[in-house]
């Protein structure tokens, strides 16, 4: 079905997408959902959901606004999460003193090999699903994931290097997986899959979700089958 998505998509100025199929495309529509999309026995169209992910291209000032969110949320996560490391350790004195500061931390493996890469494959996704390629989502996780490490955490201790690249790009790889899994899961039609797909990758859940794409089919009643492809980006 991303194949169809890909070949078929008409991008207007307006934002929305449309694409239509004829019927020797038909073939090309077994990835969609195990559900008819037309019902034709009562000839009803029966309205499908797909989930993918679009790539596009970003303006600084966009990219600059999805960091800015992000790192603000940081600031409201980091005591919540940790709240009597935050209470404890945390100081205006110690982020004075870290700042800048550099070194090979002591935490439990627990953190280091499994909090830090499942948050930096979150971050992954939400860039994935705000537009961006995977490339450029390891990207923007690195950017985040240091901004955390270099002006957040240090108000409880100095920056991690093994948090510098075990987020981000342990984080990606994993993120690259819950995307192909949740997209699987998505896209099989049914309300458990759906429930877990989301689960395992909850931007697919908020407005800023750019892969959601709404299928009305169209058939004239004879031999003519037709999609009618709309996505908002």
């Amino acid at each position: 079905m991303i194949k169809v998505f890909t070949l078929l998509l008409i991008f207007t100025i307006t934002g929305r997408a449309y694409a239509s199929l004829s019927p020797h495309d038909y073939p090309l529509l077994a990835d969609l959902p195990k559900k008819e999309i037309i019902d034709l026995t009562s000839k009803k169209r029966v309205p499908q959901t797909l989930y993918t992910y679009i790539d596009r291209e970003h303006t600084f000032k966009e990219s600059l606004k999805l960091v800015s969110a992000i790192y603000g949320l940081s600031w409201v996560l980091y005591p919540l999460t940790q709240p009597k490391t935050f209470r404890n350790q945390g100081s205006f004195r110690n982020y004075k003193d870290n700042f800048g500061e550099l070194v090979f931390d002591r935490d439990e493996p627990f953190w280091n090999w499994i909090i830090h890469p499942l948050s930096g494959s979150q971050l992954f996704l939400f860039y994935r699903a705000n537009g961006y390629s995977r490339i450029e989502s390891l990207a923007m996780t690195f950017i985040s994931s240091t901004l955390f490490e270099f002006t957040i955490e240090i108000y409880t201790e100095p920056a991690s290097i093994q948090d510098l690249y075990q987020t981000p790009v342990f984080g990606s790889i994993i993120g690259i997986g819950i995307e192909t899994l949740s997209l699987y899961l998505l896209n099989q039609g049914n309300p458990f899959s759906k429930f877990f797909g989301h689960l395992i990758n909850p931007a697919t859940l908020f407005w800023f979700f750019e892969g959601k794409v709404n299928i009305t089919p169209t058939w004239d009643g004879n031999d003519r089958v037709g999609l009618l492809l709309v996505g908002e980006f």
